[in-house]
């Protein structure tokens, strides 16, 4: 039993861990960000791809505008994605 909970343990902090880890790596909804991505699209050549992922940063900026920061992540990652499917 003690092993168990121990193991258990473990386990939470392991995981308490990955979550700062991740949390710093997180898509910025901001002006920087946002232009960077910009920069990545504009410089794609496929153009079906690179219509895609203008329409996702376009609503992107909308969503920064209008201040909702999970809508503009959302679509800041949608393009990041679409740049990068085969």
């Amino acid at each position: 039993m003690h092993m168990l909970r121990s193991i258990v343990i473990a386990a939470v902090f392991a995981a308490a861990g990955v979550v700062p880890a991740y949390a710093a790596s997180a898509v910025k909804c901001d002006d920087a960000s946002i232009s960077a991505l910009q920069t990545k699209v504009d410089a794609m050549t496929d153009q079906a791809k690179k219509t895609a992922a203008t329409k996702q940063v376009n609503m992107a900026k909308d969503a920064m505008k209008a201040h909702k920061m999970k809508t503009c992540v959302t679509h800041m990652e949608n393009a990041e994605k679409g740049m990068t499917k085969m």
